[in-house]
This record gives structure tokens, C-alpha cells and sequence, in this order.
């Protein structure tokens, strides 16, 4: 896994992540540029285009510079980079839990079809007054897995699998990529609320200095949140909302269902991370049955990318690499 900082302009920055994953990028846009052929489809990325140019101007620049970067057509990243329009999906398992003492453990397992040692980072972004850390995958936007930012925000991202999409709307992919750089959950609140997406999602939010958590669902133009206040886990279907609701998909329905029954046998006085860690590598020998979907195991399917986890009483973040078998231990504030 890569792992490298950005700094400048956000065109400079994109530049620069597309520099790193040329090789890839170069390897996997080829089915964009065909994609992209489709008349259709061009009209909906210049449509996300426009809209971008006046809402979202930086993330816009950070596109074109990854592409730049990447020596690749500026048009299929940005298809890329909107999943809704050829229905790109992806799956993750969160926990949090308070313990007794107040403090809160955060443990997210993310979930990635095409992940290769080759097309994931684990970037700093530094601006003038703050930096966000995220892993990233070439193909997306920092944020759509899990980040932290100097204002002591820690994030999980979770995909909502839902019926319904909204073409004229932003990506959630560009969405998650602003809110990360938010300052309190109160921002995060406001930037849910008044932005529609084309498709929906679920954050998971710890504010380290507050000890407060919460989950938002954001539906394509409504918004759900949940207080934190004992233990936690959540899949990739709507929880909070309770209307007009899909069919729960069967690998997202067991995974909530037996992440739940495990939190809820620890002890939160003396539970450590560790146990968070090791629900969420709970293993089945059915795929739909599984909450790691081991990598070893598991090769044209969705799998277990990476674990993040974090201790707010130590203040260490923790990342297990499950492909590469690497591990990093850091300091919330470290790199």
C-alpha cells in the first residue's frame, strides 16, 4: 500500500495521486473510454461537469489533475468517478463502541471488488490550517473508505444499496470527499442537508475531542442521524430510515444482524479495540454467511480490503492491510 502526501493547489494534489497510480489508472480507464463512447453517457458526465464547475470547483480540479496526472481522458475519470451512472457498488462493515469510562473505539472493515496492492493509497492531504489523512483508492475520491482530519473527526463511509438513483445530482463520491474536510459534526450536518446526491450513503462519525458519535444516512434528498450512545454497527442498508425501503441484500442484512449479536455480548468496561477488531473478522464458510470475506479465499468477489480501527483513549490508529499482509501503527496525529 502506498502512502505519500499531497500538498498545493487541489489540481496539484490530483496531479500527484494520478502520477502514482499511472500505471493503473492507464490499465483500467480503458473501459471508461468505451463507456464513455456512449452518447448518453457523455451527456451525463458533462451534465456532472457543469454542475461541479459551480458547486464543488475544487473537487473538480482534483479530478482533472488525477487525470492529468494519469496521462488519461479527463471524461472517464469523471465517469469514473460517478459510480451511478454504470452502477458501481461497494460494501463495508462499521463498529463503534462506548465504554464505560466514556470513551469511544471505532473499527470499519472496507470492502473493494477490484482492490490490488497497486491501486490503494493511504494519502495526506496537508492545506494551510488543517490535513485529512484517507485511504484511497485510485479510482475514487478520498472518503468513500475511511479518513481522519486534524480537527479530531474520524470517518467511515458505507454504500446504501437502494432502488432508487438521481442522475442530476452529485455523486456521492464528491460528497464524501467534502465532507471529510469538515471541522465539527454540526458542519457535517449542514453539508448533508443541503446538497441532493445521486445515490445514498451512511457516515459514521467520531469527534475525538468531544467523545460524541453519530451515523447520518443521506438519502438522495433526505438525511437521517443517530446519536452514539453505548455500541454500534451497521452494514449497507438503510437503518435509520423506515420507509419505502429496498429488500435488504443478504450479505448486508447477516453482517448487521451478527455484528450487532457480537457487540452486544462484550463488556464495555473491558473491552479493548482488539475485540472490535475480531468481530469484524468473523468468518463462515458461506460467502453471504461471512463478515471477512477473506482475500485468500475469496478471488472474483468482493473482499476485505483493509481494517481500520481507532482508540480514543490511546489516541492510535490502527490499519491491517489484509492483501499485502502489511500493518500500520501511528499516532492520531503521526504519519
Amino acid at each position: 500500500m502506498e502512502k505519500f502526501e499531497v500538498s498545493g493547489t487541489e489540481y496539484e494534489m490530483g496531479l500527484k495521486i494520478g502520477k502514482v497510480f499511472r500505471s493503473y489508472l492507464q490499465d483500467e480507464i480503458r473501459m471508461y473510454d468505451e463507456k464513455i463512447k456512449i452518447p448518453n453517457v457523455l451527456n451525463r458526465v458533462k451534465s456532472m461537469e457543469n454542475k461541479l464547475r459551480t458547486e464543488f470547483p475544487k473537487y473538480l480540479d482534483e479530478i482533472y489533475g488525477r487525470a492529468d496526472g494519469a496521462k488519461v481522458s479527463r471524461d472517464s475519470m469523471l465517469l469514473m468517478f460517478f459510480p451511478e451512472i454504470y452502477n458501481g457498488i461497494d460494501g463495508c462493515t462499521t463498529l463503534m463502541l462506548k465504554k464505560e469510562n466514556g470513551i469511544f473505539l471505532f473499527s470499519h472493515n472496507e470492502d473493494e471488488k477490484n482492490y490490488t496492492s497497486e491501486n490503494i493509497g493511504l494519502i495526506k492531504y496537508i492545506y494551510d490550517d488543517y490535513w485529512i489523512i484517507g485511504y484511497t483508492l485510485a479510482k475514487r475520491l478520498t472518503g468513500s473508505a475511511f479518513s481522519y482530519n486534524s480537527y479530531g473527526l474520524v470517518f467511515s463511509s458505507n454504500y446504501i444499496y437502494d432502488s432508487k438513483i438521481d442522475l442530476e445530482n452529485i455523486s456521492r463520491y464528491i460528497m464524501v470527499r467534502d465532507i471529510i474536510s469538515s471541522k465539527n459534526i454540526d458542519d457535517v450536518i449542514e453539508k448533508m442537508k443541503n446538497h441532493k446526491v445521486a445515490s445514498a450513503f451512511s457516515m459514521n462519525i467520531l469527534d475525538t475531542n468531544l467523545n460524541r458519535a453519530v451515523n447520518i444516512e443521506k438519502d438522495i434528498d433526505e438525511f437521517y442521524i443517530k446519536e452514539i450512545d453505548n455500541r454500534y454497527a451497521r452494514s449497507n442498508h438503510f437503518i435509520l430510515k423506515d420507509k419505502d425501503l429496498p429488500e435488504k441484500p443478504v450479505s448486508s442484512n447477516f453482517r448487521y444482524n451478527k455484528t450487532n449479536e457480537l457487540i452486544n455480548k462484550l463488556d464495555n468496561k473491558s473491552s479493548t479495540i482488539e475485540d472490535l477488531i475480531n468481530i469484524l473478522k468473523y468468518e463462515a464458510d458461506e460467502y453471504f454467511e461471512t463478515v471477512f470475506k477473506n482475500p485468500d479465499k475469496y478471488k472474483d468477489k468482493s473482499i476485505t480490503c483493509a481494517n481500520f480501527s481507532y482508540d480514543n483513549e490511546t489516541k492510535i490508529i490502527y490499519i491491517k492491510d489484509y492483501l499485502s499482509k502489511s500493518e500500520i501503527k501511528l499516532k492520531y496525529n503521526e504519519f
